[in-house]
């Protein structure tokens, strides 16, 4: 089943800047996607694009079938806005820009009110994603006193609440230390089992195999310059030098180690 469908994108900030170029793309059901590009190449604004957050300046998204534009969104598409925002979720970049209620609790409890989920449903989802991430210690915790892993934790805990089957992630493993990356690349692992459709941009080309299947690459001009399994792509070391993912000594293995004393 098809999820989006992008033809001919173009997204300017401020009417003048390109942010993305003539992008086309097809996003299936049940997909693991990797959003490859430098940092500025497009990729948090095609995610931004895939949530509803913005809209193109030119071309045209649909999400389950509906042409995606600021109206649809905003109360002129019946049912379909309360659809949308139960099916797809977007974990931010940077966490304390998700992060706003008083407490953790607050936090996890957001989406599922806004969204009229039942109150002993609600209460289920809290007590299973605060047990899934184990945060359940963190729920009376205001979220500025939390670390910085702790604070990824939530915002995922804040999306996972709403059940969504579509889980955009935006460099989810920036600024995080290894032990937390390790743990969000076995979650993601886990979410992939499930079923979830999981939509990740990134320039760490490290837990790619691991948590994709396909990737989708941009180029610093925001055009997509190749699209096919993340395993191919990965090993094509010319195309990640021209889109400036890595340098040219990046891929080489030093040999020899030892030092002489």
């Amino acid at each position: 089943m098809q999820l989006f469908d992008l033809k001919n994108v173009n997204y300017l900030y401020l009417n003048r800047i390109h942010a993305l170029n003539d992008i086309s793309l097809s996003i299936e059901q049940g997909e693991h996607i990797a959003i490859l590009g430098a940092n500025g190449s497009g990729k948090s604004t095609l995610l931004k694009l895939l949530d509803g957050l913005i809209f193109p300046s030119s071309g045209i998204v649909k999400a389950f079938g509906k042409t995606l534009t600021e109206n649809i969104l905003d109360g002129e598409g019946g049912d379909f806005p309360r659809f949308f925002r139960k099916k797809v979720g977007l974990i931010f970049q940077n966490s304390e820009a998700q992060l706003f209620c008083p407490t953790v609790l607050d936090e996890i409890k957001f989406g599922p009110l806004q969204l009229d989920i039942a109150k002993t449903d609600i209460n289920q989802r809290i007590n299973d994603v605060m047990g899934m991430l184990n945060i359940e210690n963190l729920k009376d915790r205001a979220p500025y006193t939390l670390s910085g892993g702790e604070k990824k934790k939530v915002a995922i805990a804040s999306v996972l609440s709403i059940n969504p089957d579509v889980l955009l992630l935006d460099e989810p493993t920036n600024g995080l230390d290894p032990r937390t990356q390790r743990w969000l690349v076995e979650l993601l692992i886990e979410l992939r089992k499930i079923g979830k459709t999981i939509i990740i941009a990134t320039h760490d080309l490290e837990i790619v195999e691991e948590v994709s299947e396909r990737a989708v690459v941009f180029n610093e001009d925001h055009r997509i310059v190749a699209d096919g399994k993340a395993k191919v792509i990965l090993n094509d070391t010319a195309l990640l030098m021209g889109v400036n993912l890595i340098h040219e000594h990046s891929h080489r293995h030093i040999e020899k180690s030892k030092l002489t004393f």
